[in-house]
């Protein structure tokens, strides 16, 4: 979602286009978390997440949006320079 934002807002990427992109991410994404969720069922799920992101309590919530925002910055970045 972040980078097909960038390429919108750099007009790489007509709006329409990108708003077609967000929709099929985040429905490919629900196909994906359904695929999972019968490829293991929860009693054999060990983390006990399923593949969902949590922050570790030491780390803290402010230090994990930083390395995310920074993290998003270098990858949009690196689609830039590429394409």
């Amino acid at each position: 979602g972040a980078v097909t934002f960038s390429l919108v807002l750099g007009g790489a990427l007509p709006w329409q286009q990108g708003l077609l992109h967000l929709f099929m991410q985040l429905a490919g994404s629900v196909v994906g978390a359904g695929i999972l969720a019968v490829s293991f069922p929860c009693e054999q799920d060990l983390t006990t997440n399923l593949g969902s992101n949590i922050v570790n309590p030491a780390f803290g919530q402010g230090r994990a949006l930083i390395v995310e925002v920074i993290g998003t910055f270098i990858l949009c970045k690196g689609v830039w320079e590429a394409a």
